[in-house]
């Protein structure tokens, strides 16, 4: 008897992933009807189990989808592995997709320096990359929907599993016409009452900012969250109020003069950011491609 095609997986597999025909669909290339009937055939295989339930339009796994997911995603990574062994024996360019996700603060100076110099070594590869905050970013990672994640942390050290790629400097900002624009340097006090803009929950540059201000002890501040880093770039120009944020967020700003740069003391210490590679899990070639670019040091 012969098992499903590892086409009707990989459907099977990009449904589940984006929770309907259609996205599949579009993210597949293919005619939704082409996806349904590669679902109706694999239900077919799999002893007329449903795989999916629909409610209210929406699709979800069944207990017998659950169960298949974990081994489809086995089988599509242990054939990926096979693929990329073969290349490798060949001395062939790595090809491929890289499927990779990042905070928004990775991907305000390390990532894409990473990504810039992995394009030029690796040309053949096409990128997949997903940015959102912390949270979010490692639960794609651990549900397999990327194979692996540059998340910015305040965490030291690494290990088998995490790869130091860069220190990340940071700027207190406030609008062009803020009052202590251009001193020298300020104490914690002289900002009393400000408002001071963080980002979301689940965004470790939340915990990081909170910290900060914990630390300084700023009299009186409100604390109002916004979803993104640029978002608070905007609003700082704006006037709302002051942040945090990584120099890279903040240069482009600061070039224009539609913000300035505080310097407090004490200064805010530089942010770790780390690649995260999945637990328990062969990398493909392109990841062990980025895996290898990484531990050599960060382009400068």
């Amino acid at each position: 008897m012969s098992g499903p095609s590892l086409q009707r997986l990989r459907v099977f597999v990009t449904v589940a992933d984006t929770g309907g025909i259609t996205a599949a669909a579009r993210a597949l290339g293919m005619a939704q009807s082409s996806v349904s009937t590669h679902l109706r055939h694999l239900e077919a295989e799999m002893g007329s189990n449903r795989l999916f339930d629909r409610t209210a339009g929406a699709l979800s796994l069944t207990p017998a989808g659950e169960t298949l997911l974990g081994y489809a995603r086995r089988v599509l990574d242990t054939y990926a592995e096979a693929v990329n062994s073969l290349q490798q024996l060949g001395h062939g360019p790595v090809r491929g997709t890289l499927s990779i996700g990042g905070t928004s603060t990775a991907g305000e100076g390390a990532l894409p320096r990473l990504l810039v110099a992995y394009a030029q070594r690796h040309p053949l590869v096409d990128l997949d990359l997903r940015i959102d905050n912390t949270t979010e970013t490692l639960r794609r990672l651990d549900a397999g929907k990327v194979g692996l994640a540059v998340v910015a942390d305040a965490e030291p050290g690494s290990g088998p599993d995490r790869v130091l790629v860069a220190e990340e400097p940071q700027a207190v900002i406030a609008a062009a016409d803020h009052p202590l624009a251009g001193a020298t340097t300020i104490g914690p006090d002289v900002l009393r009452g400000s408002t001071v803009l963080v980002r979301e929950p689940g965004s470790t540059t939340r915990a990081y900012q909170l910290e900060l201000l914990q630390r300084w002890g700023i009299p009186r501040t409100r604390v109002w969250t916004l979803s993104s880093t640029a978002a608070i770039v905007h609003a700082v120009a704006a006037g709302l109020g002051i942040a945090c944020v990584t120099q890279g967020a903040a240069d482009a700003a600061l070039r224009l003069g539609r913000v300035a740069q505080l310097h407090l003391d004490p200064a805010p210490a530089t942010r770790p950011v780390h690649l995260v590679l999945r637990r328990g899990r062969s990398l493909s070639g392109p990841e062990q491609a980025f895996v290898t670019l990484a531990r050599e040091g960060t382009p400068s």
